[in-house]
């Protein structure tokens, strides 16, 4: 047991839904095992806070108007008596880690999740934002952890003296998890979830689709999960190319229902893009693992931190960005061998109860933290 305080300091936490908070709070229920106490300072929200797997923590709120929230977060961290004895772990280097490093915080952690170390078209972030003020945050805190691979070099590229460590993400594999299916019928059920921004990539598994002959589109059905101000364009476009038949949109989809989501149908496909002029990034993708862990294959782009959440062949299939062959060609082969998304299911699960539980993450951010 480490005879410490470990603070997880971050504005976002539910009730807030992003990949952020889910993270923040995975490892808030979880770290009471190396720490005496486990706090989490953050910004007061409405909501049902935690919809499952969470211990009780104490939660320090503040409050949610912009300059009050920062003052009161630097007044609270600033009182913390014996500051070498804890830990403060931020969600994101701005502002929550410049704060502990304004307050005196001794020993600070940053996670790094790539699309808040990127530039995009911005001049400011590229000349003054990234290359000064993140660098010193950077540089100047005891750790930053990465959720990737690929979100450790972007660490790197900025500081690269930076003291940083790659740790991919996980899931919560006793909540996404196989469960009884009841096939009504032999056609393949691909599926996506995630927020529809055009940087998603919806509208390239949809031509896709449309490109396949009659004979296998009418053995497929495409089942879209998320909202988000693309959502229109693709359903126009889905329109527009006469697929509407074989494409549900769900709209949102609570956390309570995604297990079953996941498992009602039999191939996830996210197609995500990455390009030098735009801050949006796919840093890992959660939704890849939670599909696996459900026994449910993955189909993802090698862009951003996807490689470090899909191993091709060992539970899911990596693509080139937009490479239209590629995706039409892994869905014929699904179609004409109908046994094959299962027993990758099968990999998939296994490959997530060895390599991508909570525990293990927390094991292994443990290490990180000492």
């Amino acid at each position: 047991m480490n005879k410490r305080q470990l603070i997880i300091f971050s504005y976002d936490y539910p009730p807030s839904n992003g990949g952020i908070a889910r993270l923040c709070q995975e490892i808030a229920a979880r770290m009471n095992q190396y720490y005496d106490t486990v706090k989490v300072l953050t910004v007061n929200k409405q909501g049902i806070s935690h919809p499952y797997n969470y211990d009780q923590v104490e939660i320090v709120k503040l409050p949610q108007k912009r300059g009050k929230r920062e003052w009161s977060a630097w007044k609270y961290l600033k009182a913390l008596p014996n500051k070498d004895k804890i830990d403060v772990l931020c969600g994101l280097w701005h502002p929550e880690a410049c704060l502990c490093l304004m307050a005196g915080i001794k020993n600070i952690y940053v996670l790094a999740h790539g699309t808040e170390l990127l530039a995009g078209a911005s001049t400011f972030r590229k000349k003054v934002w990234l290359p000064y003020y993140a660098k010193w945050v950077l540089g100047s805190v005891k750790r930053v952890i990465a959720n990737s691979f690929y979100t450790l070099e972007l660490v790197k590229k900025i500081h690269p003296r930076a003291n940083a460590v790659a740790l991919p993400l996980a899931v919560n594999h006793h909540y996404f998890k196989p469960l009884l299916k009841n096939k009504i019928d032999s056609n393949l059920k691909l599926c996506t979830v995630s927020r529809v921004l055009q940087f998603k990539g919806h509208d390239f598994i949809a031509r896709t689709i449309a490109s396949l002959p009659d004979s296998f589109r009418e053995k497929l059905h495409w089942n879209i999960a998320g909202t988000g101000e693309y959502l229109n364009d693709i359903k126009a476009l889905v329109k527009q190319l006469k697929i509407e038949d074989i494409v549900t949109f769900e709209g949102f989809v609570s956390d309570e229902k995604l297990p079953q989501f996941y498992n009602e149908n039999d191939v996830f496909v996210l197609c995500t893009r990455a390009s030098e002029d735009s801050s949006q990034v796919e840093g890992f993708g959660l939704v890849f693992l939670e599909a696996q862990a459900c026994g449910i294959p993955a189909i993802g782009t090698r862009t951003g931190g996807i490689p470090d959440a899909v191993k091709n062949e060992k539970g899911g299939w990596l693509i080139e960005q937009d490479n239209q062959q590629q995706l039409r060609d892994l869905i014929i082969r699904l179609l004409k061998e109908p046994s094959l998304a299962s027993e990758m299911g099968i990999k998939a699960r296994k490959r997530v109860e060895t390599e991508a539980t909570w525990q293990l993450y927390c094991e292994r951010l443990n290490e990180y933290l000492k």
